[in-house]
């Protein structure tokens, strides 16, 4: 059996140190059989020979916007079977004026509480589908960003959080919002995580495994 290629696309908003980052679940790919390569400028999207020998394009680029070219290159490769992964800013603070990017992912980042927060990471799947990426993982807490995001029903949820309002907030009731989720768009897989922001949330190990098996799932089987 020939190796899994992987592409992974980073740069963008140094805050979320996309280098760092990717660099720390390279290794769960490299486990897994994948060859690595690294891109650190988005026009590697213009290349459809390439993506089309990608089974996997892991996207680090927050705060990225994305040519029109750019735009097609890379969610044609996903309709047509190329798997896509990422997670936070990284996957849903960016592209934001990409439409086809925004729908194939399924979600978008709006707003975070000042700071890091402490809450809970609710598993929420089902072993029918794609429950085998949070297998064995139980509620888990955590303290980092907590990511209001913007989803529709097309995607699969995996895992929610609940963001409590403060007395001064507009809004007066918890409101529930997906943390991880998987997405089919077209031929291909989508996985995404919204924790994520520096090196450690991805070592906890909850999220180490969470991340991993996501990334595994959406690469072109």
């Amino acid at each position: 059996m020939s190796m899994r290629k992987a592409l992974v696309v980073r740069g963008g908003w140094e805050g979320h140190d996309p280098v760092g980052c990717t660099e720390s679940v390279m290794p769960a790919l490299e486990d897994a059989g994948f060859g690595i390569e690294v891109a650190e400028d988005l026009s590697v999207y213009e290349d459809a020979g390439l993506l089309a020998a990608t089974d996997l394009v892991v996207h680090s680029w927050s705060a990225g916007g994305l040519t029109a070219a750019q735009e097609k290159g890379l969610v044609d490769a996903v309709e047509a079977g190329t798997g896509f992964a990422g997670w936070h800013g990284g996957v849903v603070a960016t592209n934001v004026a990409n439409p086809r990017y925004l729908r194939m992912v399924g979600g978008r980042f709006l707003w975070h509480p000042e700071g890091f927060q402490e809450f809970t990471v609710r598993i929420a799947a089902t072993p029918e589908r794609d429950g085998g990426i949070v297998e064995g993982i139980t509620d888990y807490e955590v303290e980092t960003e907590h990511y209001w995001v913007l989803t529709d029903s097309l995607n699969t949820v995996l895992a929610t959080s609940v963001l409590a309002p403060n007395p001064a907030d507009p809004w007066h009731e918890p409101v529930e919002f997906p943390v991880v989720w998987t997405r089919r768009w077209g031929a291909g897989r989508v996985f995404v995580c919204t924790l994520g922001h520096r090196v450690a949330d991805l070592r906890v190990p909850q999220t180490a495994a969470i991340v991993g098996r996501g990334l595994v799932w959406a690469a072109r089987a």
